[in-house]
């Protein structure tokens, strides 16, 4: 008789939703810890998706900020499917570093290292 020796893979989920937006995200990650602020910070294979619509990001790290009420993705960040209610929409980028700022929406993409970075824009 075999025996099969299952390894078990824990990921963590977490649903974060900021109230003024009425956004929900699902964030599943290797490890996540949240202060009594607020604040969240999750680590390794990070994946970020919003409820809302097809959005999804995926990095090494994450973290919220609930007095800036800034979402930051770092390293090896890859986005897709971001919309702006403007009409603006994203196919796919990707970076070194991914603020979004949660109040307003907007966002601010970063390359630190000589890497670029790059986008796919649908108007």
């Amino acid at each position: 008789m075999k025996l099969i020796l299952f390894a078990p893979l824990i990921l963590l989920l977490t649903e974060i939703s900021f109230a003024k937006e009425k956004l929900n995200y699902t964030v599943t990650s290797d490890s996540q810890k949240n202060t009594l602020k607020g604040d969240l910070e999750a680590i390794g294979n990070v994946v970020v998706k919003r409820t809302k619509d097809n959005f999804e990001a995926s990095s090494n790290k994450l973290t919220y900020d609930n007095d800036s009420k800034t979402l930051k993705l770092v390293g090896n960040v890859f986005i897709k499917n971001l919309e702006s209610d403007e009409g603006l929409s994203i196919q796919e980028s990707y970076g070194d570093e991914l603020t979004i700022f949660t109040d307003t929406g907007l966002y601010e993409f970063k390359s630190k290292t000589s890497n670029r970075v790059k986008t796919k824009l649908k108007f």
